[in-house]
């Protein structure tokens, strides 16, 4: 089997939950003995071509879309350069079936269009796999209106969404994302010591959350929580005077430098009108960092108001041994079963935020508990080993 995936959310040029997904992806199918796989992700930098393993992986720079000062032509341009590429690499290789990740949310619509008509000329099976909810006129049109085989979607709650939006029943599957858990493991680094390197006393209690601060142009800080947080750990520190907040900012990809910095700022004045300037960190890290951070952390928290659409930072969170918080809504549910291996919060309530990470970090009878439980639930659901040989067979289906 011979299979082209695209995924405009590259792991080398920006960090959230696809790009981890992207990663586990690479290291499960260049492995692969039956399937020959093809990757075309973004750069900055000039196209080039490398091969790793039985993945063939184009950087491609139409692919990396500017946001300042675009014009239709040069949008036009690139498209046609993405394509010729995706076509090229169809006709050298005898691509048997596509998988799109997140296209309609990254790319200009053209992409997308394009994309399912080299699709149709070459007769091969397209499928979209999305990892977020598609909200405009414009990205549910996308989704029920092109000719994709299939949608594959990171949650049931993703599924349903666009089940209420008018795609098809029959196209639509759930796909829960994996964790590596070779990499995320309660298996701490001795030489690694997160508080040492942040500056903490080694009594410190470090109530962890990570996310991205912006998706494409559009500020985060609200949808994921990130206010109703730092709102909640200044009632918390005014408790607990040992408390530190670390706060992990997904990476943006060079041509959202705007953006991401008017984020940066704005939710450094809300950690300095909270009053916790003092006790709070905000920093970036690398991919191949988190599991050392989680370990590191005395709980997880992502109170997420919504968009979350699975939370992958809580599987890898359980992975590595921390307990873990997050909101009742999106696909958090999915994972998290509150008081069984975590606890689940009203969206934008800090006061009982607040207690309830105080309590996990007290309690140490809680915290085992729900740690015990995280490992089950991860071994259960959420392995990279686990997910992707289902959706290895779920690409072999479409092959007519």
């Amino acid at each position: 089997m011979k299979v082209l995936f695209i995924s405009p959310n590259s792991p080398f040029e920006s960090i959230g939950g696809v790009e981890r997904y992207v990663i586990n992806l690479i290291n499960y199918f260049k492995i692969q003995k039956d399937i020959k796989t093809f990757l075309v992700l973004p750069t900055t930098g000039e196209s080039h071509h490398v091969n790793d393993g039985n993945m063939s992986i184009y950087y491609d720079n139409n692919l990396s879309i500017p946001r300042a000062k675009r014009s239709a032509a040069e949008i036009a341009l690139k498209a046609k350069g993405f394509s010729d590429l995706i076509e090229k690499i169809v006709k050298e290789n005898n691509i048997e079936v596509i998988c799109a990740e997140n296209i309609i949310f990254s790319t200009p619509p053209s992409y997308s269009i394009r994309l399912n008509m080299i699709a149709i000329n070459y007769n091969i099976p397209i499928m979209l796999r999305l990892h977020m909810y598609p909200e405009s006129p414009l990205q549910i049109a996308l989704t029920n209106e092109l000719m994709w085989n299939k949608i594959s979607c990171v949650s049931t709650s993703v599924a349903g969404d666009c089940f209420q939006k008018g795609t098809d029943v029959d196209k639509l599957s759930t796909d829960y994302l994996g964790v590596n858990t070779n990499d995320f493991s309660p298996i701490a680094n001795s030489k690694y010591n997160l508080r040492k390197e942040l500056g903490f006393s080694e009594e410190a209690k470090i109530v962890l959350t990570a996310g991205r601060i912006i998706t494409g142009t559009k500020n985060m800080l609200r949808e994921k929580g990130m206010i109703n947080l730092v709102e909640a750990f200044a009632r918390v520190a005014q408790n607990m005077p040992k408390a530190r907040l670390l706060i992990c900012v997904g990476k943006a990809s060079v041509n959202l430098k705007v953006e991401f910095d008017n984020s940066f700022q704005m939710l450094l004045g809300y950690i300095k009108i909270n009053g916790i300037k003092d006790k709070t960190v905000v920093k970036m890290f690398e991919l191949d960092q988190m599991p050392n951070v989680y370990r590191g952390s005395d709980v997880l928290v992502l109170p997420a108001e919504k968009n979350e659409t699975l939370g992958q930072i809580f599987i890898e969170g359980m992975a590595c041994g921390l307990p873990v918080i997050g909101a009742k809504t999106g696909g958090m549910p999915e994972i998290i079963d509150d008081e069984y291996n975590g606890y689940l919060v009203q969206p934008n309530d800090p006061i009982i935020l607040a207690q309830r990470i105080e309590t996990i970090i007290v309690d140490k009878d809680l915290r085992n508990y729900f740690i015990e439980n995280g490992f089950k639930t991860v071994e259960a659901k959420f392995t990279a080993a686990k997910r992707f040989p289902g959706f290895h067979k779920l690409l072999k289906s479409l092959i007519k």
